[in-house]
């Protein structure tokens, strides 16, 4: 997998089971935002994904042109395996803790999932949180 060509990076995704829903978890390599989307059907996986990080860069208030921007940039989608294995472990990470969010708070709606994760601070990314990384870098290229 080369250089990605988006502010965000390349993503990583992986398919969880919640109360017999199957779910796609994606972070961003370079913010570890997360985007969590209903995985059935598969094959329009790549069609919705986009739609999917829109809501969650405009519910953090990421203006609309940069918005655009990012989903141009990282058009056409590619599916390829793993190759960051800090961030894997990261993912991991994630999925475990939106396991039991799924428990502990089951009438969240996915983004409010989502945007609850991007809270989370991370030595991978300085120390800072995937929400403060994906503004950024969402934005500095402007």
């Amino acid at each position: 997998m080369g250089v990605a060509g988006n502010a965000l990076g390349h993503w990583y995704a992986n398919v969880m089971t919640i109360n017999n829903s199957i779910l796609v978890h994606a972070i961003s390599e370079r913010s570890l935002l997360s985007v969590v989307l209903p995985g059935a059907p598969f094959k329009t996986l790549a069609a919705r994904f986009p739609r999917a990080l829109a809501e969650v860069l405009d519910a953090l208030a990421v203006p609309r042109k940069e918005i655009a921007r990012e989903l141009t940039a990282m058009s056409p989608l590619a599916i390829a395996a793993t190759a960051n294995r800090q961030v894997l472990g990261c993912l991991n990470q994630y999925m475990f803790e939106l396991e039991v969010d799924f428990e502990y708070n089951p009438q969240r709606s996915l983004l409010e999932r989502e945007l609850w994760l991007s809270q989370n601070i991370s030595s991978t990314i300085r120390n800072a949180e995937p929400r403060e990384v994906a503004i950024e870098l969402s934005t500095s290229s402007a």
